[in-house]
């Protein structure tokens, strides 16, 4: 079992399309996307929770089920560097992500069951600040399920309000906001540890 990232309006129109043919050809049923299910399960725990539903990003997508096949084709279970690199690149201010299997039971319900359950994953789920969101979807040449969530806010655009200078030196000298002030958030991995500024999440 697995299933593709989002494609944007292009791969919906396709998927409408194919649906359609489907039923012409006499089809009764349509086996739903197992990345959809789990996505809709997902932003179904934080409506529970009173929180706003995430949007689906392509982008983690695509980062998500890069993961969960290369956790499918080792047969193990890792969680991948998270680096301040990687957001930079992207444009988050910060990027969650939680990992499943290799187990049998593969349904969105017992993935999502499995992370509601550990405090650590629970939180990324809920994240408050996070917007966006992406799962992927592997499985193991024996047939276990690999499954990959990643969460993540964008960065603010660039503003002189994010920056304090050093006014006399004579210089542009800037520090970013995230610097100066202690309770502004940094990345976390899936055990909510906090990231430094090399990306290391082992701290």
């Amino acid at each position: 079992m697995s299933c593709s990232p989002g494609t944007g309006s292009s791969g919906k129109k396709t998927m409408v399309r194919l649906i359609a043919l489907l039923f012409a050809l006499g089809s009764g049923s349509v086996r739903a996307d197992p990345c959809d299910d789990l996505f809709a399960l997902i932003n179904q725990e934080r409506d529970h929770a009173g929180l706003r539903p995430l949007t689906r990003s392509p982008t983690l997508d695509q980062l998500a089920t890069e993961w969960a096949k290369g956790m499918a084709s080792r047969n193990s279970q890792v969680h991948r560097p998270l680096s301040k690199a990687l957001l930079e690149k992207n444009g988050w201010k910060n990027l969650s992500e939680n990992i499943y299997g290799p187990v049998n039971d593969g349904s969105a319900r017992a993935i999502v069951q499995a992370w509601m359950g550990s405090a650590g994953h629970r939180g990324n789920l809920l994240r408050d600040s996070s917007t966006l969101g992406g799962v992927g979807i592997a499985t193991t040449k024996s047939g276990a399920t690999c499954a990959v969530f990643n969460g993540a806010a964008p960065a603010p655009p660039s503003h002189p309000d994010n920056e304090v200078a050093f006014p006399g030196l004579g210089i542009p000298d800037l520090v970013p906001k995230t610097m100066r002030d202690p309770a502004a958030a940094l990345p976390s991995n899936s055990d909510g540890r906090k990231l430094n500024q090399l990306g290391r999440t082992n701290l």
